[in-house]
């Protein structure tokens, strides 16, 4: 009966057009069809998430600015350290265009903990775009 519930959940999952939120924590690959934004977006959280600096450093470069309300934490990939700390699971990415160019994408609820808080909610992963590759260039939570 469990393998008859967890298809219902998956079916569900796919009808609804999103990952259960154990999918997505241990989802290496980008969904196929997913856009190198999206893709940039996605690896760069799982990354940050679970501190592996090698990949945060891939997707972002050596320091990303990380806002939480009012406030502005550092993370640098290169010294190994954040000041902020993402909480899985985030869920519902989607891409920010200004005058049809990419500039970042949304994230539709996202838990990040820094200052001794937890804030959860919207929030914005900003991109940079140089030669057709994406970096992020900060994060922030609302």
């Amino acid at each position: 009966m469990a393998w008859l519930a967890a298809i219902l959940v998956m079916g569900l999952a796919v009808l609804l057009g999103s990952n259960p939120a154990w999918a997505q924590e241990k989802k290496e690959a980008p969904a196929p069809g997913a856009t190198l934004h999206i893709q940039t977006a996605q690896e760069f959280l799982l990354a940050w998430g679970k501190k592996d600096w090698e990949a945060v450093k891939a997707r972002a470069g050596s320091k990303v600015t990380v806002k939480v309300g009012g406030t502005e934490y550092a993370l640098e990939a290169e010294a190994k350290k954040a000041d902020a700390e993402l909480i899985f699971p985030f869920r519902g990415l989607s891409a920010v265009r200004v005058e049809g160019r990419v500039k970042g994408v949304t994230v539709d609820e996202i838990t990040v903990k820094a200052g001794g808080s937890e804030r959860k909610g919207k929030g914005t992963v900003t991109l940079e775009e140089r030669d057709g590759t994406f970096t992020v260039a900060g994060v922030a939570v609302e």
